[in-house]
This record gives C-alpha cells, structure tokens and sequence, in this order.
C-alpha cells in the first residue's frame, strides 16, 4: 500500500495489483450527522445530484467503458465508486474530480431529485411492514444527538421542501479535498496514475470545518418503550435495541463475533432457543450498526401467531441470562474463522478492497485494512464475556413494538 497527502488535503491510498480491473473510491468525511437540524436529508440529496449533472454524466461515461458505479450516505461519510477495466480507470479519476471541484447544481435538479428522494422514503419506508423501525430506535437511542435520525430525512414531506441553498451549502462546505480520501486498488496504479492524481486533485478548494459530533456515551433516555399500533402488518414484532460505545472502542471486533454467534439465521444461540426450541418467534435476527462515534446492537423477533409479547419478552430475558453462563469458545471457535472467511471473499476483489481501506481509513484506523485478523485475534473469552455482561445490559436497552391494531398485546 502506498499513501500519500496532495497539499490541499486529499488522502490517497493506493493498492496496486495484477487485477484485469480498477477499483476507484473517493470517499467525504461529511454524511447525515453533519448535517444542520433544518436541513435532514441533505447528505444523500446530495449523494443523488452527483449523478445528474449532464455534462460530466459519470453513469453513462463508466457504463459506456463497461464500468459499474454507485455511492451510499452514511451518518458520518459519503461514499462514491466505480469498478472498471484497468486501461480505462483514467476515466473514473477525472469523473471524481469533475464532481469534486465543478459539479453544477441546477435548480431543476434539485427540484426534480427532491421528489425521487420522497419517492424513494414512500416506497422503502412508509410502505413495507415494519420498515420504519430504525426510525424510532434511533429516536430512542440517541436523543438530541446527529445520530437520532435516519439518513433519509425525518419525512416524504419534509424532503420534498429541502431548501436548495441548504445543498448548495452542503456541497461548498464539506465536498473539498481536505474531507475526502481517495483509494484505488487493482490493476493500472503506476507512476502515470501518480501523475494524472495530482494534475487532476491538487487544486485548491476551502471549505469549513466539519460539526463536533460528542459521543454518544452518557446520553440520557427519555423514552425506553414504543409501542406502535399498525393496520396490514402481518404479525406481532418486538425489537430490542442496545446503546454501543464508539467505533473507537477496543471491543468493537468482539461484538462482530458475539453478533454473528447470537444471530446466525440456522445455528445462533438465540435462534435456536427462541425459534427452535421456545417456538415464540417465527423469525429472529441480530444487527450491529456500528458508527463513529457510538452504535446500535439490536435484537428483532417477529412473533408466532398467539404467543403474546410478554410471553416472548419473559423468554428472550431468560435466554440472555443463559448467555451469561454459557462458555463463549464456540465464538471463537467456530465465528473467528467464519468471520475471517467473509473478509478474504470481501478483499479477493479490487473494489472489495478499495471500499474496505477507506472505511478504515474514515475510522481513523487504516491499520484496521492492513492487519485485519489481529484485533480478533486478541480477543478471549474473558473479553467476550464482559461486552455481554455490559452491553446487552437493561441500562442500555430501548424496546419497540409493533402490534397489529386488531391485537391487543
């Protein structure tokens, strides 16, 4: 890997190999935590607009040389990528650096994307059963804080009304090069590229300081229980959702593991004692959605038909008790190695690895892609046994409910 800093700010990592293709990320430390109270939803308006600027038209450029492209808006970051052959990865740098210091933001644009994004809330989140959830847990969890609401925006309505100075804002501000991180793996990287990145990114652009965000440790609750009635839903669903510390937090890699042990779709302990064994729930998963600066650990079961809420909530208490007592070497055991698995199939690809050093690098943690097996290798099962013993703790729970409006638990 080699890295270096142009002088107006802009990181670039480069990882070069023999791969017929490129991978080419260009990632901002800007994303929905940033964002100012008025304006939510701005980050991933933004993240659309990128693609419809009609002269630098990046989608039919990098389809047109065979390429795929696509970009995310997270809480703390956007990120934007292109696969492509390797003789054509020319193409994607000069597209990046395009978007980067001479996007055109039409009113017409902004107007027309506003109402693909509400569009895009109906259709994900209003519609489909229980889609909203993240919407209250997040609420619950992180009150007053960047993280309390979804990327998206807090409504169809209030993204429909997105004020126009507020993207232009957004993108003056936070799209420079001293918040962005360029990462390229794969085939082409040579002293030529070397050269083309800095005729094409080493220009000047200002922009501001990116928001404090505190973390998210110490936060008071205000609200531990929701209880939300809806018509159509097909069963009961209760969610239960814990409070994490921030990515920086040594114990992040442990709860990786202990998540994939306790909700693995055929074999995870709490599957198999609420699923299999209680029959309470028809369906259960786990989720770890880790930011930066604190993070959700969220158990969700969608209940059998007659088995009410209470009687579910009393068994899932009584498995987590039992977790508690349960020797963890089976985390190491058997997950540590799956786990290791998933991240050679994720870096056996050029993009894989691209996107994998710049969320690394985002983190403040580059060393995170260059030796990614140590920070499980030094977990134990000690270790293991106090994240369970303090995260999946009450003190740090909010629970969600959802109950169809013909039921009464």
């Amino acid at each position: 890997m080699t890295r270096w800093q142009l002088s107006n700010g802009l990181e670039v990592y480069l990882l070069p190999s023999e791969s017929p293709f490129t991978a080419v990320v260009l990632a901002y430390r800007s994303g929905a935590a940033h964002e100012p109270p008025e304006a939510a939803g701005v980050a991933h308006l933004l993240e659309h607009l990128l693609f419809e600027d009609e002269e630098i038209a990046y989608d039919q450029k990098i389809q047109s040389v065979g390429g795929l492209s696509n970009a995310y808006t997270g809480q703390d970051y956007t990120i934007y990528h292109a696969r492509l052959p390797r003789d054509k990865a020319l193409l994607a740098l000069e597209l990046e650096a395009a978007r980067l210091f001479a996007l055109s933001l039409s009113s017409d644009k902004v107007a027309i994307q506003r109402q693909v994004v509400a569009e895009e809330f109906r259709q994900r989140y209003l519609n489909p059963p229980y889609a909203d959830r993240f919407f209250h847990i997040l609420e619950m969890l992180f009150p007053d804080h960047p993280y309390g609401k979804m990327v998206i925006g807090r409504s169809p309505e209030q993204v429909s009304t997105l004020p126009e100075e507020a993207v232009r804002r957004f993108y003056d501000h936070f799209y420079t090069p001293a918040h962005a991180v360029l990462c390229i793996a794969g085939g082409g990287i040579d002293e030529d590229m070397t050269r083309q990145i800095r005729l094409l990114y080493e220009h000047p652009k200002e922009g501001v300081p990116l928001p404090f965000i505190a973390p998210t440790e110490g936060l008071a609750f205000r609200e531990r229980l929701r209880i939300c009635h809806r018509p159509f839903i097909p069963q009961k669903a209760v969610f239960w959702a814990y409070r994490l510390p921030s990515l920086q937090a040594p114990i992040t890699h442990g709860i990786d593991l202990l998540d994939d042990f306790l909700g693995e779709v055929r074999s995870g302990f709490l599957v198999q004692r609420l699923v299999h064994e209680e029959a309470v729930a028809s369906r259960l998963h786990t989720i770890v959605w880790q930011m930066h600066h604190g993070g959700i650990w969220l158990i969700e079961a969608y209940l059998l038909d007659g088995v009410s809420i209470e009687e579910y909530e009393d068994k899932l208490r009584r498995a987590l008790k039992e977790l508690r007592e349960t020797s963890l070497k089976q985390v190491l055991e058997i997950y540590r190695p799956l786990r290791y698995l998933a991240l050679y199939r994720q870096r056996s690809k050029v993009l894989g690895q691209a996107l994998a050093l710049a969320h690394a690098v985002l983190a403040g943690h580059p060393e995170w892609y260059e030796a990614p097996l140590q920070p499980y290798e030094e977990l134990n099962e000690e270790i293991l046994r106090f994240i369970v013993h303090t995260y999946l703790d009450e003190e740090r729970q909010v629970r969600l409910h959802y109950v169809p409006t013909d039921s009464s638990t």
